[in-house]
């Protein structure tokens, strides 16, 4: 009894909610062997999400999920693909071409039943090295609770859909992503590519893309007629793109992905190699603290680089200087840091875009303690995203470093490819567990 009430108040207890919550990364080299299910080295986060002897995440709590993994290749190219019991969903693929990088990454939001496995495993095609360091984690797979199935609480609105064939778009237009793998609430129409708000509410969004060869990914994400923000791709063969935001929509309020006009962008995609998908869902009141001086309040914020940074190449944090989103008003637009005035367990992503022939190197902190970080190299600009778990005490900060003086991220007012996104997704008691 004495051991439940030491754990209860180091690691955290949720409050009535449901957690399964975890991230996982590579912190040495491996080697993964093609066919086989990837098994990562670290857990960096890990709250009563069980794994299975052979690596598969095991359901415990039906519910909703998001599940997001990432790869750089630093010297060879490798491939993943997540599965749900057996069942192919989506795929990353990662390239290192003349020296220039960008990183591969993914996000797909299901609805799964106790029992469930999902995982990931490498391509049958080939076996790949794996890089990884204690302060060098780019590869990382993350999954959570974001609405349980045991919940009395509203209905749910969550989607992802993919593209399984190719697609051009050489005088810009709506991405339509054709295959739907979870549309609860119904708002995303596979015939015009667009999802329409059924409800009020604060609205994650994910969208990632793999260009054919030999083509650039530019695509725009809008709100109604709003532009948001953009993912970009560029390397001789095929490249990899994404990003993210947290929006505030109105009933009928729209989002789409559509191609930058005056770029021929085309984007691959096969029933067995998944590259391009659209995920969104709406927080919901079982992301929030059922009582206390936030209670039913969402904590969330969602900031962007609209110009260039560190030109002087002086600054350490990165300074986002654009705000989408503050719900809890936790984020500080001067320092670049989030402060947590809920304690539990927030997921935060974060993308960016070097500027052409510059380094890029950034990195997660949580109170100073390093959790992951994305990178970039080459003559090309290069593309590189991340994200993580993390168990926050009331007053614990996360905020995005430049690793390295030189990076140089790119941006512009109408070219918003920097950005660093966070949300709480089940409150929880407890101290910290980083930097204390």
């Amino acid at each position: 009894m004495l051991l439940w009430i030491f754990c209860a108040a180091y690691f955290g207890v949720a409050y009535g909610q449901d957690v399964s919550v975890f991230t996982k990364g590579f912190d040495n080299d491996g080697h993964v062997t093609k066919g086989t299910i990837v098994t990562y080295s670290k857990d960096i986060t890990n709250f009563n999400a069980k794994f299975t002897n052979d690596g598969k995440f095991h359901v415990q709590v039906p519910g909703i999920y998001v599940f997001q993994f990432y790869a750089l290749s630093y010297t060879y190219r490798n491939s993943m693909k997540l599965y749900r019991n057996g069942m192919y969903l989506v795929s990353i693929y990662d390239d290192e071409e003349h020296k220039n990088t960008d990183a591969a990454g993914n996000t797909v939001i299901l609805q799964l039943e106790t029992g469930d496995t999902v995982y990931i495993q490498a391509t049958n095609q080939f076996s790949f090295p794996v890089f990884g360091r204690a302060a060098e984690i780019y590869s990382t797979f993350t999954g959570g609770l974001i609405f349980s199935g045991r919940s009395s609480a509203s209905n749910p609105v969550a989607m992802t859909a993919g593209l399984t064939h190719d697609v051009s778009l050489p005088n810009g237009g709506t991405v339509v992503f054709n295959k739907v793998f979870t549309n609860l609430g119904n708002g995303y129409d596979s015939t015009t590519g667009y999802f329409v708000a059924p409800t009020d509410g604060v609205f994650l969004i994910h969208y990632f893309a793999r260009s054919q060869s030999g083509h650039v990914i530019f695509l725009d994400l809008y709100k109604n007629t709003r532009y948001i923000n953009s993912a970009w791709g560029q390397l001789t063969h095929q490249a990899n793109a994404g990003n993210s935001a947290i929006l505030d929509m109105r009933t009928g309020d729209t989002l789409s992905i559509r191609s930058r006009s005056g770029d021929p962008v085309a984007l691959y995609g096969r029933p067995d190699a998944v590259y391009c998908t659209f995920s969104i869902m709406k927080l919901s009141e079982q992301n929030t603290a059922p009582s206390g001086l936030h209670a039913n309040q969402i904590q969330a914020f969602s900031a962007v680089l609209t110009k260039k940074q560190n030109e002087g190449r002086h600054t350490t944090k990165v300074v986002w200087d654009k705000l989408y989103s503050n719900h809890g008003g936790n984020f500080n637009m001067s320092t670049g840091i989030f402060t947590a005035s809920v304690p539990g367990v927030y997921i935060f992503s974060y993308h960016a875009l070097s500027q052409e022939g510059q380094p890029m190197w950034l990195e997660l902190y949580h109170n100073y303690v390093y959790v992951n970080s994305l990178y970039g190299r080459g003559h090309l600009f290069s593309y590189g995203s991340n994200s993580a778990a993390l168990k926050l005490a009331l007053g614990d900060i996360v905020y995005i470093d430049m690793k390295n003086h030189n990076t140089r991220l790119f941006g512009a007012a109408d070219e918003i490819y920097g950005s660093f996104s966070g949300y709480l997704l089940v409150p929880m008691d407890g101290t910290s567990i980083a930097g204390r």
